[in-house]
């Protein structure tokens, strides 16, 4: 259930109030706990947000196929962030010509 913090403006005094759904938040009238004054502002706190554990970097490819072919685009999309940061970077290679070899179609 989300919880909500206030501060009242009368009294100083912070409170929390939890709603058991977005609406009956939205049709609420918060009032302070300690004086009962209405004139009240959400505080908004820190916010944490839960980290993806599964470790994609570790994975076989058929244990990487089956997340490309489980279709869930969050899943992919942190599969690939997290395998493209821990692949180490490579330079592009470079074929050199040879010499007395042409490679165009119209040195024919």
């Amino acid at each position: 259930m989300p919880q909500y913090d206030f501060r009242c403006h009368s009294c100083g005094g912070a409170f929390s109030l939890t709603f058991k759904t977005y609406a009956a938040y939205d049709a609420a009238d918060p009032r302070c706990s300690a004086c009962g004054a209405g004139a009240v502002s959400r505080v908004i706190n820190r916010v944490s947000i839960a980290k993806d554990e599964r470790d994609y970097s570790g994975m076989s490819a058929n244990e990487m196929l089956s997340v490309l072919e489980g279709g869930d685009e969050k899943q992919v999309d942190a599969m690939f962030r997290q395998v493209g940061e821990s692949a180490p970077a490579t330079q592009p290679t470079v074929i050199p010509k040879q010499a007395g070899k042409s490679t165009s179609a119209d040195d024919s």
